[in-house]
């Protein structure tokens, strides 16, 4: 008797194959439902919203206002300004793959090689990425000041004349991306873990076979660390399109346009012009060349896997 209490207790206690199934089936979904809503609500529905007020004369009294199809669009197209914006964005994306892409992994690969202070180095390169965006706008704006600045006293000390940093339209560009060359620290730190989260047993075998230097280098840590060079190179780019506050905070846009972004444009079109409908269709417009140059990238590296 006391057998077959045990036995009915135990089928009791047993779950069903199907019921476990499901239960592995539905639980993460459930887990990641609300995440992927607060996604859709918060990410995707913005980009659709920006498309819809693109097509309309944007009133926010009695939105959406007048429909015009694309004429924001075509209007937009007909303007300078907007192209020499682009002419800029592209400018800024050239400067800062020279300066803030390429000079960090050099960086991180000359302070592999180092032994004894490598460690104090690697510090000093993380403490200017400490230092708010604000702030480090004010301390180089003072640096690059014509009258008192610390560039122009360089300059002159080397017999140079002193210039206008922020106010030459030739120069504001590169005043605005040379301080992410001293303050790209935790790229470089990122580029330096994944240096040296190599295996030992390859750099070793390497050494043995006599592939130091730059050999070692070109033919052991740079393919080893590729997803790390591909990750920055998709992330410099989409930083750099998108680029707004360093620009507006340095100069606002100038001297003469010389400094204004996509980023930039966008936001005068929305908040100086009151010009929804522009502004709408400048962020489309914007988002679908950062998804192409990213879908470049990714088919590029994908081939090269290949």
């Amino acid at each position: 008797m006391s057998a077959k209490m045990s036995t009915k207790k135990k089928k009791s206690f047993t779950a069903k194959p199907g019921s476990y199934t499901f239960r592995k089936k539905v639980t993460p979904w459930c887990i990641l439902f609300l995440p992927m809503a607060f996604t859709v609500w918060l990410k995707y529905y913005p980009i659709f919203s920006a498309f819809y007020i693109s097509l309309f004369k944007y009133d926010p009294i009695n939105p959406p206002g007048r429909f015009v199809g694309l004429k924001n669009y075509l209007e937009m197209f007909q303007m300078q300004f907007y192209w020499d914006s682009w002419k800029n964005t592209f400018i800024f994306l050239m400067l800062q793959l020279c300066m803030c892409f390429f000079i960090p992994l050099i960086q991180a690969l000359l302070l592999n090689e180092l032994i004894k202070l490598q460690k104090c180095l690697t510090t000093l390169y993380i403490l200017p990425a400490l230092i708010p965006t604000s702030v480090n706008v004010i301390i180089w704006k003072w640096i690059w000041h014509p009258d008192y600045g610390v560039a122009n006293q360089i300059v002159q000390f080397f017999g140079g004349e002193p210039q206008t940093w922020l106010s030459d339209p030739n120069l504001v560009k590169f005043c605005i991306i040379f301080p992410g060359v001293l303050g790209g620290g935790l790229t470089v730190l990122l580029y330096l873990s994944a240096i040296q989260g190599v295996s030992t047993d390859i750099m070793e075998s390497a050494a043995l076979d006599g592939c130091t230097g730059f050999k070692k280098i070109i033919h052991i840590i740079l393919p080893n660390i590729s997803f790390m060079i591909f990750i920055q190179l998709i992330m410099c780019v989409i930083t750099t399109m998108q680029m707004l506050d360093a620009p507006y905070m340095y100069a606002s846009g100038g001297p003469s346009g010389a400094s204004t972004t996509q980023g930039i444009f966008i936001y005068n079109a929305f908040n100086q012009d009151l010009n929804y409908g522009r502004g709408s269709a400048a962020s489309v417009v914007l988002l679908i060349v950062i998804a192409a140059l990213t879908m470049m990238q990714m088919h590029f590296e994908k081939s090269e896997n290949n």
